[in-house]
């Protein structure tokens, strides 16, 4: 079977087909009549619609040339945004890259400080922004049924709380509040009942807090020669007394050498109820005091007055 549109599917033929046999003689002569036909026809079908099949045999269109590929990536167009110059290296180049790092560096270091990284200076501004606010944050986080036998704090964050609540509750709540300071990390010591029903709880609780050493104001030059120090020891006795607390004589712990001078620490103690302490402290950061608070200890006196142990720092020179 003669397939004329090759484009077509093929189909099933409709009728039998043609036969090619010699059979007879004006039989034979009409087979290749029509064959003859049949194929003249087939051709004049193929020029006509695909003119290019037959290239410069009947002279028509030359076939599309397949474009050359460009080994070099196109170039943007004139309305694309041109990518930004490098800026052009000067003689400075490495010495400004080298100043950019130690910039970066520096800001990082800052950002990253700890008390152990502050000047001392700096220590003391911080030992006494820091024992304002942990007064501040314990009575903030305190119920009204919670009272305290023991509340000891040092720097930079370490806390001791020994007290009694009214009920679980009370105590629950409380721990609640120790742990929600800032950066706060809280560990349960003594639990137990107490009270004549046993509804009570005596507890302890030992943990620290996280305050920030970035922030705080650019201090004064904390460090003092031996007759400053005198001044500021009888500035201490005077801020005490005007807020009714009496300070004992300050004993001389320990000393070391730092650097060029040397870290003094002395002890002291009054008598005094939890505002008074913090209204004290208060009043000597005010005051720009050039000594330093390293730790107290709060313990209960039987009635509304505690026992303040300070610590007391001094750099001297």
């Amino acid at each position: 079977m003669i397939r004329i549109n090759l484009l077509k599917p093929l189909q099933a033929p409709t009728s039998s087909p043609m036969s090619l046999d010699d059979s007879g003689g004006r039989r034979k002569t009409t087979t290749l009549v029509v064959g003859g036909l049949a194929v003249v026809a087939l051709a004049v079908v193929l020029v006509l619609q695909y003119p290019t099949l037959f290239g410069g045999l009947l002279g028509g269109r030359k076939p599309p040339v397949a474009a050359k590929t460009h080994k070099n990536p196109p170039q943007p167009k004139p309305s694309e945004t041109p990518a930004e110059k490098p800026k052009p290296v000067t003689a400075d180049a490495v010495e400004e890259t080298v100043r950019d790092l130690g910039n970066n560096k520096s800001e990082t270091q800052v950002m990253n400080r700890s008390y152990a990284d502050l000047v001392p200076s700096e220590r003391i501004e911080f030992q006494y922004f820091a024992c304002e606010k942990i007064l501040k944050d314990i009575k903030a986080v305190t119920p009204p049924d919670v009272g305290f036998a023991d509340f000891i704090f040092t720097i930079p964050g370490e806390f001791y709380v020994h007290g009694l609540a009214g009920d679980a509750e009370s105590m629950q709540k409380f721990q609640d509040g120790l742990k929600g300071m800032s950066g706060a990390a809280v560990k349960p010591g003594l639990n137990v009942a107490a009270g004549a029903h046993h509804e009570g709880k005596e507890f302890s609780f030992l943990g620290s807090v996280k305050y920030p050493v970035d922030g705080l104001p650019i201090p004064p030059d904390h460090v003092l020669n031996k007759a400053g120090l005198a001044q500021e020891f009888s500035k201490l006795k005077s801020a005490a007394k005007s807020l009714g607390i009496v300070l004992k004589e300050p004993r001389l712990l320990n000393a070391a050498d730092v650097g060029a001078n040397k870290r003094m620490v002395y002890e002291t103690s009054g008598d005094c109820s939890f505002q008074q302490i913090q209204d004290l402290l208060g009043e000597l950061r005010q005051a720009k005091s050039h000594l330093g608070i390293l730790k107290f200890d709060l313990h209960a006196r039987g009635d509304e007055k505690v026992v303040a142990d300070l610590a007391i720092l001094a750099y001297v020179k």
